[in-house]
């Protein structure tokens, strides 16, 4: 796959995600690596696999959490 059809590949994928599970997402991620921004990893999954998947795995783990919560909530 080239880069422009993964970038557009991955853009068209979450494109839809609702805003508080980036927002979660974003969250989780900069608490567990301090060193590093929500922003740079987008900007790398734009143009690299191996990233692109990390991005997938912590936005699949915000909206797990945000799952959960709904699911707890009385």
């Amino acid at each position: 796959m080239s880069v422009s059809s993964h970038q557009l590949s991955f853009n068209h994928n979450h494109s839809s995600m609702p805003p508080d599970a980036e927002e979660l997402a974003r969250d989780l991620f900069e608490r567990a690596r301090p060193t590093d921004s929500f922003d740079d990893l987008k900007r790398r999954a734009a143009l690299n696999r191996q990233e692109a998947g990390r991005l997938r795995h912590w936005i699949r783990a915000a909206q797990a959490i945000a799952a959960d919560r709904q699911l707890r909530q009385p």
